[in-house]
């Protein structure tokens, strides 16, 4: 039964894609149909033209060409299952089938046959094309827009150039280029000079096609810097109502950075912060929802998921909601510990946090205080400058580059519900900062952004982290965590499988690589209360090559292979010194 489940997806897939590919051909015939060359290259097209009075020709060469751009441009999205897509190409191919029939003064034609077989494929598969458009950046926008923009004007000089006739002054297909250039970006009508009525309905169809697509290219460019941000801005907000209610994870305030994509859920209130790699939705920690949702939010995301043939995988989930993946057919693998501190209880006193104390004492000798600075109270330039001063030198150090994705940023253009806390010498000048992200319903921060001064002196770090949870303390606050280390404590699993054996190797062997180990001593010398286990929960419930690749590129977007070389280049000179 699953096998013919299988083969029927797979089939059904195929024939979306003939239906794809067909698209792209009938956009470049409603473009190639629309020249007034093919007046004398098609007679039978030429009778039906000649049916058109003068403005009737106009508007439908116009439409002609436009949709078949829309066309051949929707394609690429209409290929990753886009539902914007798929509702613009339906409408489009409607319109061509009307513009065939008043061309051709039948119904009968093998083009709306074929337009037809393609909107009906598209109907009855529309569960499938329900994937959300990608936010475009600026500089995607300016790249369709240019190509756009290319594929208009190479249309007007190759639509000259095989009609030279119908023109003056047009011999050679540098004339006809240059022409089009100045037909698109000054409307130099004078530029060419038609000595035929087919030149003069050419030139005034152009015209229209090279103003629409300026104007459609304006709104392209502008909708990242206008659109998407109220859009984005309206989503956000919702998203941080349902974190501030529900975010029991530390992770969860990372849903509101900037490179998240959400999912909320149909019939209740959560969301799921997530970004496609590949054809993996890798996710930032755990679903956020009331707990009593869980298996409906879980069941309305996987069945999104495989609408779009995405497979899933939860980075860094708790054990909260553990049962409820694997009721919903998850597979799951420790992933690592969380070092918690239980504030009420938490200090100094003892011999595991020696060292900590040390490096304490060593700052408060050195006149080094900490303070928590409030952005969305007061803004102070001097002090943000520094921030991002210190910031900078801190990423510029570290020649792997910066990670993200299960990292959250400073965020100062925008701080939200951040917690700044910054250490200062005793010059006034800014060493060091830690940002807290809020969980539990403030019952709870996590120190999500650690940087500091390269020349900074011992214990700068400490002593932000340690009087940031003493005040925090003071406030009735009940937990604070240090964040995760990935494979720590791997070992300790009643069950071994082979990845949690994978996990163990990388964890013990790699540390040149990632300083697993480093970092699990680094948060281990502040003696946490507990430490919490961490899970990778994914679907199909079988690990594979691409949610590990998912994993790895979700946080490191520039590249896996710059990443590991960098950090390889960074070890060796650290031997060579």
């Amino acid at each position: 039964m699953t096998l013919s489940l299988t083969i029927n997806k797979k089939l059904k897939k195929i024939v979306q894609n003939i239906c794809i590919i067909m698209i792209i051909f009938l956009g470049v015939l409603d473009i190639g149909l629309s020249m007034p060359h093919s007046l004398k290259l098609f007679r039978a097209i030429g009778t039906y033209y000649n049916r058109f009075s003068y403005s009737e020709l106009v508007i439908h060469r116009s439409l002609s060409i436009m949709i078949g751009f829309i066309l051949i441009i929707l394609s690429n999205r209409l290929y990753k299952r886009m539902r914007f897509a798929w509702i613009i190409t339906i409408a489009s191919l409607f319109i061509s089938i009307t513009l065939i029939i008043l061309r051709s003064r039948s119904i009968i034609n093998p083009l709306i046959i074929a337009e037809l077989f393609i909107i009906t494929v598209l109907v009855i598969s529309f569960k499938d094309f329900s994937k959300k458009s990608d936010k475009i950046s600026v500089k995607m926008a300016l790249l369709v827009s240019a190509v756009s923009i290319v594929l208009v004007i190479l249309n007007t000089a190759i639509t000259l150039f095989l009609s030279k006739g119908n023109f003056l002054d047009i011999y050679a297909f540098e004339d006809a280029l240059e022409k089009s250039i100045r037909l698109l970006f000054l409307m130099d009508i004078s530029a060419i000079t038609a000595k035929s009525p087919l030149g003069h309905i050419y030139l005034d169809s152009a015209i229209f096609v090279n103003w629409a697509c300026i104007i459609l290219s304006l709104i392209l460019i502008l909708k990242p810097l206008v659109y998407n941000p109220i859009i984005n801005k309206i989503d956000k907000e919702h998203a941080r109502k349902i974190v501030d209610e529900y975010g029991q994870n530390p992770m969860s305030y990372l849903a509101l950075e900037e490179d998240k994509i959400y999912f909320f859920g149909n019939k209740i209130d959560g969301v799921i912060a997530y970004t496609v790699v590949g054809d993996v939705a890798a996710c930032c920690g755990d679903i956020i929802c009331a707990e009593e949702n869980a298996k409906q939010m879980i069941k309305e995301f996987v069945a999104f998921c495989e609408r779009n043939d995405l497979s899933v995988v939860m980075i860094n989930v708790t054990e909260r909601f553990i049962d409820q993946y694997k009721g919903a057919g998850f597979g799951y693998v420790k992933y690592g510990e969380d070092a918690y501190f239980k504030l009420e209880d938490y200090s100094l006193a003892g011999g595991r946090t020696a060292k900590v104390r040390a490096a304490i004492n060593h700052a408060n000798k050195a006149g080094i205080t900490v303070s928590e600075y409030k952005p969305s109270q007061k803004r102070d330039k001097k002090i943000e400058e520094e921030i991002h001063k210190v910031s900078q030198e801190w990423i510029s150090m570290k020649k792997g580059g910066e990670l993200s994705f299960m990292l959250g940023g400073v965020g100062l253009e925008n701080p939200m519900d951040k917690r700044y806390f910054i250490a200062k010498d005793a010059n006034d000048h800014i060493l060091g900062f830690v940002v807290f992200t809020p969980f539990e319903s403030r019952q709870g921060y996590l120190a999500d952004v650690t940087r500091r001064h390269p020349k900074s002196p011992q214990g700068v770090m400490e002593k932000i982290i340690y009087d940031a949870f003493m005040i925090m303390k003071d406030e009735g606050v009940k937990w604070g965590s240090l964040g995760m280390v990935a494979f720590a404590n791997i070992g300790q699993e009643e069950e071994t499988g082979l990845l949690n054996k994978v996990f163990l190797f990388i964890y013990e062997n790699l540390n040149s690589v990632y300083g697993f180990k480093g970092l699990h001593h680094a948060k281990e010398k502040y003696n946490p209360t507990e430490w919490r286990p961490r899970y990778l929960a994914y679907y199909p419930e079988i690990f594979n090559l691409k949610i590990a690749y998912a994993i790895i590129k979700s946080q490191y977007p520039k590249g896996i292979t710059d990443y590991l070389f960098s950090m390889i280049k960074q070890r060796n000179e650290k031997v060579l010194q």
